[in-house]
């Protein structure tokens, strides 16, 4: 993933995609903007091994689809997802 990409969600927010290190103040591997809130963006700790970045990847964007979704439902989710997706082969090309 490039730095900036760019995708807008069902409900036409547009959000901004960037690997960088989410600031000190919050402990996370990846943090999604409220859709609401002015230039919303994903950032994703681009040191991650690549399981887990698909993994916060895939949590990432499912908050920016469904915001309203609890934290515990969308980790289950993203979980889920990535253990299916390994289990099928999927991985990271360098």
């Amino acid at each position: 993933m490039r730095k900036g990409f760019k995708f807008k969600t069902d409900e036409g927010y547009e959000y901004t995609v960037d690997k960088v290190k989410p600031k000190y103040k919050f402990a996370a591997e990846g943090l999604c903007d409220n859709p609401e809130s002015k230039n919303p963006k994903i950032v994703i700790d681009p040191s991650l091994l690549p399981r887990r970045e698909l993994a916060v990847t895939i949590e990432e964007f499912t908050h920016a689809f469904f915001f309203e979704k609890t934290e515990k439902k969308v980790r289950k989710f993203s979980a889920t997802l990535t253990k299916y997706l390994y289990s099928q082969g999927w991985r990271k090309v360098f």
